[in-house]
């Protein structure tokens, strides 16, 4: 008598923890979560992880997944080449590749994650440091990947904004692409909590400072709020030499302080007491930020661009990313009445609940299902 064998979903998780940036804290909290979903162990789990990273991914995970070192880089022309036989020997029903980094030499059952195509729209000398001979060949490969990926696989994507444009931009079938919200990383919800309900003189930048970010508009309002200080928020010191010129060119650079690296520990208080968060951002793919500060007792205005509407709802204040009057404005309506923030504070309280890890999870283990019943 034949003994069933459960599916076996092998997940790529080269890029796991908050050392990997965005999508390293997405992998992390997304298998953090799925083992506490009701029909994880109708499936054999497996993750691919990098062979320094086995260590602490199996202190986080325990005995959930098995685990496949290897020393294969993402982003690298071994991946292309070597990881789809590394992959077919583990004989997966399902690959879960939570980045858009799929090798376009394995043709099995797959799933991506794509957070973003902000590459598409942001491109050239003025959004990398590299040398041209380096970027453009990368570059037209990424373009090259992405499309054959967006074209043969299942597609996840954490906002409707992007959902939409892969299917009117990319001709991809709806049936095959599927919205699933991200959460705020459950550390910042377990950080000691300040409130100030009496703010001290300065926001927040929190990010990188790539073009998209769009750091000028807030240097240009800062010109016509001689009072206010900016603290930015930058781990990774990317364009960060760019954005200093920027601001001593704007005359600014006096209200403005890097503040680099920022430990956990002491988010809550540097948060709480601040007037607000900023985000004027182009082009985000889900955008944390700000939910981030709201777990932290910091109200928020945002851009009114790309998902930041549909992620944010009514909780923040919004402004034209292009009109440095506009955001100029909505500080001084924050600083002009308490009360707006101490509203914003508590709408921020209410969004942040709207999405989980646990919410997370589930969706994408649906979606597994759905997938294996299809094929």
């Amino acid at each position: 008598m034949s003994t069933k064998v459960n599916p076996r979903i092998i997940i790529d998780a080269r890029l796991y923890g908050p050392a990997k940036t965005g999508i390293g804290r997405y992998t992390q909290n997304l298998l953090l979560a799925l083992p506490q979903q009701k029909n994880f162990n109708k499936y054999q789990f497996g993750l691919i992880v990098k062979q320094e990273d086995l260590d602490t991914v199996k202190q986080d995970l325990g005995i959930s997944y098995r685990y496949f070192p290897t020393d294969i880089s993402h982003y690298s022309f071994s991946e292309q080449i070597l990881l789809p036989p590394f992959i077919s020997k583990l004989k997966p029903n399902l690959v879960h590749f939570t980045h858009f980094n799929k090798p376009l030499l394995y043709t099995g059952l797959s799933v991506i994650t794509i957070h973003d195509l902000i590459k598409h729209y942001f491109r050239g000398k003025s959004t990398t440091t590299k040398s041209v001979f380096t970027y453009w060949p990368k570059y037209l490969a990424y373009r090259l990947a992405t499309k054959i990926n967006i074209k043969n696989n299942y597609i996840i994507v954490p906002s409707n904004f992007w959902r939409n444009i892969l299917i009117n931009r990319f001709g991809l079938s709806s049936s095959k692409i599927t919205t699933i919200y991200e959460a705020v990383d459950p550390i910042f919800l377990k950080l000691k909590h300040y409130s100030s309900n009496i703010p001290k003189n300065y926001f927040l930048y929190t990010g990188n400072l790539y073009p998209h970010k769009n750091i000028k508009v807030v240097f240009e309002a800062l010109q016509k709020l001689p009072g206010i200080q900016l603290k930015i928020i930058c781990a990774r010191s990317v364009f960060q030499k760019e954005a200093e010129v920027l601001s001593q060119k704007l005359g600014v650079d006096s209200q403005v302080t890097f503040l680099g690296f920022v430990k956990d520990s002491d988010f809550p208080k540097l948060y709480s007491q601040a007037l607000c968060l900023v985000h004027p951002s182009f082009l985000e793919g889900f955008s944390l930020t700000g939910l981030e500060a709201m777990s932290l007792n910091c109200p928020v205005i945002a851009a009114s661009s790309s998902c930041l509407p549909e992620i944010y709802g009514s909780s923040v204040l919004y402004f034209d990313p292009h009109n440095k009057n506009d955001l100029v404005n909505q500080i001084t309506l924050l600083l002009k009445d308490p009360t707006l923030r101490s509203r914003l504070i508590k709408l921020g309280h209410k969004q942040i609940t709207k999405y989980s890890w646990t919410k997370t999870a589930s969706s994408t283990l649906k979606i597994y299902e759905e997938i294996l019943e299809r094929s």
